[in-house]
């Protein structure tokens, strides 16, 4: 069970809508009740759909870093230099050509535009731990928006029960009226 989970509402089927409908004394106080639950589970739908996106941004950047960093590795070992390809500004690249056998340390963003320099093994190591990290924490996401949705569904269906409860009602009462006024 991931962290989020326990943060999310647990909605609990109206198994018997008119014992429930004794309890809440109104349709109106408990729609009104069922609505507010309905609100705040789409506002955790929003803020998972938000951080499962920027996770989804943030994995192709970690993976291509360390795939650039693990070729950097085997030519080091094979003792000879890395030529590449990368962009300079967007659509310019340049050509290099990089002593990866000769030099041991590397420098990778780590954000807030903060920089930092690592021995290639320990970076390697961080990224490893990283990428790990956040395939994780998207699948994770992925099983905590189906546990939401299921929450939502169970609520959604609990108003429409509220609902069609209350319409019963009404024409019970309309019914009662008109055979009393006969």
């Amino acid at each position: 069970m991931s962290a989020s989970t326990e943060q999310i509402p647990v909605a609990t089927f109206i198994d018997d809508i008119d014992k429930y409908m004794v309890k809440e004394g109104s349709a109106e106080a408990a729609l009104e009740k069922l609505q507010a639950f309905y609100s705040a589970c789409k506002a955790i739908e929003q803020r998972m759909s938000q951080r499962k996106k920027r996770l989804q941004a943030k994995v192709p950047d970690i993976e291509s870093t360390y795939n650039a960093l693990l070729q950097m590795q085997q030519r080091a070992e094979q003792g000879e230099s890395l030529t590449v390809h990368y962009e300079l500004a967007q659509c310019v690249y340049a050509k290099a050509i990089v002593p990866v056998h000769r030099e041991n340390t590397v420098c990778l963003w780590l954000g807030a535009n903060v920089m930092l320099e690592y021995g290639r093994e320990e970076a390697i190591e961080l990224l490893e731990r990283n990428l790990a990290e956040a395939k994780k924490t998207l699948q994770e996401l992925h099983e905590d928006q189906a546990l939401l949705r299921d929450q939502i569904t169970t609520t959604e269906v609990n108003m429409a029960r509220v609902f069609n409860w209350d319409v019963k009602e009404r024409r019970k009462a309309k019914a009662a009226e008109a055979s009393e006024a006969q």
